[in-house]
């Protein structure tokens, strides 16, 4: 099936400062700049679409025919589990008894010219149809219904971030699970608690930075993962979400938009901050990219959060997954003890074809495939993909968090890899060789945790972490130009200085260089025209004392920019 992509490039439109002409290195205002940004992918297949959900008796008979060629009809027919939810009984993912069904139907126009592309006047003799059925597997299931025995009213409350498009706080089994800053007064112009947003009540759009964290249908993905977590379970209303009862609320964080899904690594590294600070202990990221972003990877790793990534759909033009130990997808391949990377598993028991795996970056499995859950508009709809994956996990792990008394993240974690239940179809695909078993996870002994923590990652700094730098050059208009974007992962900022040579950072925090200060916009980006070859080095300070610098040579002028260091 074809992906949605989600493509990182934003135009950014830089600020003018004053020129400096002793160094020949000027501040330029650029229309319509673009910083080639890393890209991100939202991997999901949308196989639904939205459909108002069915509000049947348990037992009754509900088959969904979805109209696009090569898109599948289902069928369900059994109780599932034991709530009023009038569509619990097709979430095949929480109980599965194996009734589920798939048919996915192809088809292929046949012309009278068998060779190559049909000529203008080829005769159109018929259509080949392709179905290929399949059955869900009893039992290939994350064993919710044991966790809810089990779980009860749990014993404190828990917090996940969702980092993604946004969600739409409104729908029907939403409304009364989502996280809300009871600090802030709603719409009142004012940052009541004093975090730095204006009445962000219910999270906020660090795509459009304000606070609507839902703006339409290009919210649908972040929407459905919430619904995954924490749908209202047992209020007759549509489905169930994975944790019963309100100890566990989703803070929304919308970091993706527009038609395309756009994002950048910069809205998501303010979120993690945002997250983080206003008390969010799990992390959902439902996206992927092939670029090793340094900023990211050091925001999630100086974070005390459990980050819960999607691993990734593959190769976008296969439609296969592929081996991570060898083509990584980040932030899933990133090599940190606070991540946990999660595979699609399909309802019969198979590892998903589309999605991604290794035997050392995927850690386990969860279902993924054929996802029903909450969509814009007091709608429900099937999405498939390790985006769909991921919040099953999310889910679970805020679960055994809330329910165990005087556990950490690193000890959720572990709670997790050691409960799985093996699958031959997961043996060396992933670290853990099994699915996601919430069930076992809540009937783990704790007594057995080895309370060892993360070794790597996982740990925020005392004294914060030093801003990152970054550094693109271009032509434009037949001059040299160098964009600089600076990433304050602590959000405390100070200054920002450039001089002529090669400098370190305690020669500008000593005051041994003078050098010049600059500014960015509100896209924490600068651009400079060069004029000259030379080595320039750029320092940035945050209030905490912690330096960074970056150097920049430039070799000659018919040679063009010469290597960052």
């Amino acid at each position: 099936m074809k992906k949605t992509r989600i493509s990182g490039k934003i135009k950014y439109r830089f600020e003018h400062s004053s020129e400096d002409s002793r160094n020949e290195l000027r501040m330029s205002a650029l229309q319509g700049w673009k910083w080639r940004e890393k890209r991100i992918f939202m991997d999901q297949n949308d196989y639904g679409k939205r459909k108002a959900v069915c509000r049947h008796a348990a037992g009754f008979m509900a088959a969904v025919m979805l109209a696009a060629v090569g898109q599948p009809s289902m069928a369900y027919a059994s109780e599932k589990l034991q709530t009023n939810d009038p569509s619990a009984s097709e979430q095949w993912a929480f109980f599965n008894d194996g009734s589920f069904t798939s048919e996915e139907v192809t088809k292929y126009p046949v012309y009278s010219d068998p060779f190559g592309q049909p000529s203008e006047n080829a005769e159109l003799l018929g259509t080949l149809v392709e179905v290929k059925k399949r059955q869900a597997v009893s039992g290939v299931d994350i064993n919710l219904k044991q966790a809810w025995e089990t779980y009860g009213n749990g014993s404190h409350d828990t917090i996940v971030a969702m980092i993604d498009t946004g969600i739409d706080a409104s729908h029907e089994d939403l409304k009364d699970t989502l996280w809300v800053n009871t600090d802030e007064i709603p719409e009142n112009g004012i940052d009541d608690d004093g975090n730095g947003y204006v009445d962000d009540c219910y999270g906020w759009n660090f795509y459009n930075d304000n606070n609507q964290i839902f703006t339409g249908n290009e919210d649908s993905h972040g929407t459905h993962g919430a619904g995954t977590i924490s749908a209202g379970t047992g209020n007759g209303i549509g489905i169930s979400g994975i944790v019963p009862g309100t100890r566990v609320r989703v803070m929304a964080l919308k970091a993706l938009g527009g038609n395309d899904g756009g994002g950048s690594t910069a809205a998501v590294i303010k979120a993690i901050k945002y997250a983080e600070d206003n008390g969010a202990v799990i992390c959902n990221l439902s996206l992927t990219s092939t670029t090793d972003d340094k900023a990211l990877y050091e925001a999630m790793k100086n974070s005390g959060m459990l980050f819960v990534v999607a691993a990734g759909n593959g190769n976008p033009k296969t439609g296969k997954g592929v081996d991570t130990d060898v083509i990584p997808f980040y932030p899933a391949a990133y090599d940190l003890d606070n991540i946990i990377s999660v595979a699609n598993l399909s309802f019969d028991g198979a590892l998903s074809a589309s999605s991604n795996y290794g035997k050392t970056t995927v850690d386990l499995a969860a279902p993924g495939s054929y996802i029903l859950s909450t969509t814009p508009g007091n709608t429900y709809g099937y999405m498939s993909g390790t985006s769909m994956a991921a919040p099953m996990v999310s889910g679970a792990a805020a679960m055994i968090y809330s329910y165990f008394d005087g556990i950490g993240v690193a000890d959720v974690k572990e709670i997790l890899m050691s409960t799985v239940t093996p699958m031959e179809s997961l043996k060396d695909v992933t670290v853990s060789g099994g699915r996601l078993n919430v069930g076992a996870a809540l009937s783990y002994d704790i007594s057995s945790l080895s309370r060892g923590g993360f070794q790597n990652g996982g740990t925020r700094p005392a004294n914060g972490t030093a801003p990152y730098l970054e550094m693109q050059t271009s032509n434009r208009n037949g001059g040299m130009y160098l964009t600089v974007r600076v990433l304050d992962i602590d959000g405390d900022l100070d200054k920002l200085f450039y001089a002529k040579g090669e400098h370190t950072a305690g020669e500008f925090a000593n005051g041994t260089v003078e050098g010049t200060a600059f500014t960015v916009n509100e896209k924490d980006m600068a651009a400079f025209q060069i004029t000259e070859k030379g080595t320039y080095t750029f320092y940035a300070v945050d209030k905490n004392g912690n330096g960074a610098v970056k150097i920049a040579k430039f070799v000659s002028e018919s040679d063009g920019p010469g290597a960052f260091q």
